[in-house]
Order: structure tokens, then sequence, then C-alpha cells
């Protein structure tokens, strides 16, 4: 693992000494701020889910995440600078193992003489950090920004619970392993500490009119990330059979008696990459047709979008196919809004996102 680590990290050198011997491109100066918030989860809206499961009968899934950012910053000549804020959940799960937490937060039963595959591994970062960021130019007029986060993380979970949960008539028998380092322990509720963990993240952004009408654009978030944190708290334990039951009233009543080891420990930590691909053609007057796809680690989820200018005002309006949402962009003189949901009112949402930015060019 450090070997493979060693040689990423040379190839990364040696793309950034390539890429400083070509001609630069003209960068504008101006100061922006920019907020947003992307979160998707597949099995029931966000609100429920943020309540704990609390409410109707959810979907079949296995994904949850949100991104969340706000960063203000200087663009001068080629060079750009900014601070950030920022808080990412990224949560993958069995569809079995959101049918028992939603059967414990909700208090119903579950069903009898079934074998249960529990899996949950969570990666979660609170950090606030700096942004440099280089423009240069490439041939065929092609665009393309590098830009290095240095990131001071306050907050984390990150680690695995996984097992079989088999429900009997009378009991129900558990088979489980945990292994996860944490700020703080949502699952056994050991008491929260203070933590500090520092990393480093790579972005990149590309846009190359490759024929007539056309354009690539790539937009790449932690194309390459770790951070490392040192004596960090964690938990490694099991679980069996006599530490889960039925209560009086037939629902299920964990007790999470565990054997295993509470600890401190260095941990690493890499955060999941973002990368959007999109397909533009200029088709008719000002009116740009964009097909596109995007992924959240290895998640996929292919867009279509139309863009058009009016009046001095850039609108755009799209679709996420995968998520089932609308999306709509205005851009007015520098200052620019982006919406997506997949339902009218925000409490039904499984889809929602939300980006403010302004420039002031000087």
């Amino acid at each position: 693992m450090k070997a493979q680590t060693h040689t990423r990290t040379y190839s990364v050198i040696v793309l950034l000494a390539g890429l400083l011997s070509m001609p630069l491109s003209h960068a504008e100066n101006a100061f922006y701020f920019q907020a947003e918030s992307d979160a998707y989860s597949e099995i029931a809206p966000i609100k429920q889910l943020l309540d704990d499961l609390n409410g109707p009968r959810f979907s079949r899934g296995d994904l949850a995440f949100t991104h969340n950012k706000f960063e203000v910053g200087e663009r001068d000549g080629n060079w750009e600078v900014s601070a950030f804020y920022r808080y990412d959940y990224f949560l993958e799960f069995s569809n079995d193992t959101a049918e028992v937490a939603y059967a414990d937060k909700n208090d119903k039963e579950l069903d009898k003489q079934r074998n249960y595959h529990l899996y949950i591994e969570p990666n979660h970062l609170r950090a606030k950090g700096l942004g440099l960021g280089y423009y240069f130019s490439l041939p065929g007029k092609a665009k393309l920004k590098l830009r290095a986060n240095y990131l001071r993380a306050e907050e984390l979970t990150d680690g695995t619970l996984s097992g079989q949960l088999r429900t009997l008539e009378d009991k129900v028998e558990a088979d489980l392993v945990l292994d996860y380092n944490y700020s703080r322990d949502a699952l056994l509720k050991r008491e929260e500490e203070n933590v500090r963990g520092n990393g480093l993240s790579l972005d990149l952004d590309l846009s190359w009119p490759f024929a007539e009408r056309w354009t690539l654009d790539v937009r790449a978030r932690d194309l390459v990330s770790e951070i490392r944190w040192r004596d960090v708290t964690y938990t490694r334990a099991t679980a069996i059979s006599d530490t889960v039951s039925y209560d009086d009233q037939g629902f299920i009543d964990v007790k999470p008696t565990v054997s295993g080891i509470e600890s401190y420990r260095d941990h690493s930590q890499t955060l999941p990459r973002r990368i959007a691909a999109m397909l533009s053609h200029q088709w008719r007057g000002s009116v740009q047709l964009t097909a596109g796809l995007r992924s959240v680690d290895k998640y996929l989820f292919p867009q279509l979008h139309a863009s058009w200018a009016s009046s001095g005002t850039q609108w755009q309006l799209g679709a996420d196919i995968e998520q089932q949402a609308l999306m709509l962009g205005v851009n007015y003189q520098g200052l620019k809004l982006d919406l997506k949901s997949d339902a009218i009112k925000p409490s039904d949402a499984k889809a929602f996102g939300l980006s403010l930015s302004y420039t002031w060019r000087l």
C-alpha cells in the first residue's frame, strides 16, 4: 500500500512539472464567494433520513450522501487562492441494514424466520482549509486548472459494520463485526473526543473545444486525497446473539454489550471522488445542448441540459435521470444560482442541490 501511495504521488509530481512548462492562459482578476450543498438519499426523503428514519416506509436502496461547502477566494492572473469550510457524509449500506434501522427507529416488528445481511460503511469529514489553484493553456485552445487543497479536519467517521442478524420466533441471533474510526461514536455512545487531521486533495477542471461547436468539460473534485489522523479514537468489536432480543411488545431490543477494543490509533482517510464529464454542442444561436455523466465514488448519474441567453441572462434547464430530479440555473452579471430537486416540497425531496456564487471582476 505504501509503495502504491508513493507511485501515485510521484506521478502527480511529474504531471505538475510537465504542466508548468506549458504556456499560460489569461485569467481574469476577481474576488468570489460560493456556497453549495448537494444531498441525495436513495431510500427515503432527506428530511426523514435526518430524523432517524422516523416516518413512512422507505424505498429500496444502498446509498446516501451530502456535500456542503462555503468558499471565498481571489483570482489574480493565473493564480487562485481561497479559504473554505466543508462538511461531507458518504454512506453505503445494504438494504437489509436500512430495514433493521427503520424497524428500530419506528418500533416496527422485523419479519420472523429471516436472515438479514447487515453492512454499513460511513465516510464522514468536517474540515476547513485553503486552496491554491493555477490556470494553464493547452494545445487546441483547451484550458486546464489544477488546484491543491490543504484540509484541517475536525470531525471523522470512517469504517465498517458487517455481519448477519437472524430473526427466530422468540429471539434474535446476531453475529456482527465492527471496525471504525470516529470523533463521535454514534453506535456505542462513547464520549465524544476532540480529534485533528491534516490532509491534501487535488481538484481538476478541463475545458476542451475539440471540434467546431463541440466542447468537452471535465470537473473532478478530490481526484486524489488523503487525510492523516494521529491518535484517533476507534472501536474494533464483535457482537454475539445475546446482545439483541425482542422486548415485551415484540419489537427489536438492541443492547450493545460487545467484546473488543476501544483505543487510539493513527488512520489514513480517503474521500470519495466526485467527477463530472459534460459534452456540449452549440446548437442554434445561443442555445447549447449538453449530455453529461456525473459520478460520486462508483455511483453514476447521467444528466441532460439545455442552456440559452436572453436579455443578458444565461439560463439553464436540465434533468438528473438517475435521481429523477429537475435542475434550473440562472447567471446574471456574475451572480449564479443553481437549484436541483426531485420534489416540489423540500420535505419530500430525496435529491436536493443548491449552489449560489458571485464574482466581482476587478
